[in-house]
């Protein structure tokens, strides 16, 4: 009997080892959406988002890198999703009209866990005042 419960101990001790490699999540069943960013366009007058308060639609947005190459965007409800890809920086100019708002950020390291990126860092939008929060640039016009 005294066999049996020492083995049942060691069976359990075993069990709950872990190598350094085992300790690591396992994301293969996680479904992470793609490495981005939104920007809000705030009315510092009304504090409302002014893509929908002034009626623009995406045909009326283009966003550039320094490439003058266009960068590929969503719009949804007033605010621009922007896919990073495989880049975790850039300079890109958004042109909405005659407004051309040219701004730069980069991304931290990512920690290693699942759907982590990093984090919306070292963000410059040199003409208007801005705020940044998780992954999203609110710029203020």
């Amino acid at each position: 009997m005294k066999a049996k419960w020492i083995l049942i101990l060691v069976s359990l001790f075993l069990i709950n080892c872990n190598s350094s490699d085992d300790s690591k999540e396992d994301c293969s069943a996680v479904s992470c959406l793609e490495m981005g960013y939104t920007i809000e366009l705030i009315s510092k007058d009304s504090e409302t988002n002014w893509i929908i308060e002034n009626g623009y639609t995406k045909e009326d947005i283009q966003l550039l890198n320094t490439e003058e190459e266009i960068v590929p965007f969503g719009l949804h409800n007033g605010n621009i999703w922007i896919t990073t890809s495989n880049s975790n920086h850039g300079m890109h100019t958004l042109i909405i009209d005659e407004l051309e708002i040219p701004y730069s950020y980069d991304f931290t390291e990512p920690d290693g866990s699942c759907c982590d990126f990093g984090d919306l860092t070292d963000v410059i939008v040199p003409n208007n005042e801005f705020k940044v929060s998780d992954f999203q640039l609110k710029i203020f016009l």
